[in-house]
């Protein structure tokens, strides 16, 4: 017997067991990005997606400054009071940006700010680097630049981003009926 356990290799997954894993996954999934906006947003949460306020990783391939540059993305957005994990959550009548902080016991969420729904819109979608860029253009404010783990593998952050007026690929399609949130 091998240290690492017994040495009879077990039969490989089948697709139709790596799709049924990946449905269950993605119903769960939603359903937890859901629930953790859910104390936060009174509404009926229409769409919930996880983003970056910070393209950390894109910063980290430059050897050495990417370090020092990371340090400072971060300190510049802290003086903005915006966490760089966040969680958009979109209702009928609202868009709301909410900070996710994680903790011993689980991730928490805590509001940031929020707005009108039709004066929220995705002004583009661009691939940096690992991530994708999502601008989001406020009625009377600033932008805001967004970073999301590919559009095309992430269909919660897609969802957002398409119920804003965004362009995003449709998710991969895992066959048989997926189990929803």
């Amino acid at each position: 017997m091998s240290p690492f356990g017994p040495l009879d290799v077990k039969e490989e997954q089948s697709e139709e067991e790596r799709l049924a894993i990946a449905r269950r996954y993605r119903g769960q999934r939603r359903r937890e990005l859901r629930e953790l906006a859910a104390p936060c947003v009174e509404d009926e949460i229409e769409e919930a997606g996880e983003f970056s306020t910070v393209p950390i990783e894109s910063l980290a391939a430059i050897p050495i400054l990417g370090a020092f540059f990371a340090l400072a993305v971060r300190a510049r957005q802290s003086r903005k009071r915006m966490t760089p994990d966040v969680l958009v959550a979109v209702t009928r009548e609202e868009v709301h940006v909410l900070g996710l902080h994680s903790e011993v016991e689980g991730t928490r969420a805590e509001p940031v700010s929020h707005w009108p729904r039709n004066s929220v819109r995705v002004s583009g979608v661009t691939r940096k680097f690992m991530r994708d860029e999502v601008v989001l253009e406020i009625d009377g404010e600033d932008s805001l630049k967004l970073y999301a783990n590919t559009l095309r593998t992430n269909p919660w952050s897609a969802g957002v981003v398409r119920a804003l007026g965004g362009k995003a690929p449709d998710p991969i399609d895992l066959g048989a009926a997926e189990e929803d949130g």
